[in-house]
């Protein structure tokens, strides 16, 4: 019969990620998408925003974010091994 640790070991083998980086994933292909609207998408933000391109600049800050946090769950995944 294994025990916990072990169990634990062959699940870190199989290169599952923690839920950190599954969400810091999900954001950052939000934040991908967010930013592709605000380059590509239709350019009437001027009126509702004073001119900011709200989509572009929290797709980045989205982006920027998910990637630091499952890179961070990542690497600390490979820290334990």
């Amino acid at each position: 019969m294994m025990s916990t640790n072990q169990k634990e070991e062959k699940a870190g083998d199989l290169g599952i990620l923690s839920i950190g980086g599954v969400i810091g994933f999900t954001i950052a292909i939000i934040g991908l998408i967010l930013v592709l609207y605000g380059l590509f998408g239709h350019a009437n933000f001027s009126a509702h925003s004073m001119g900011i391109n709200i989509d572009l600049w929290w797709g980045l800050v989205m982006f920027i974010f998910g990637v630091i946090m499952g890179g961070g769950s990542y690497l600390s995944g490979l820290k334990k091994k």
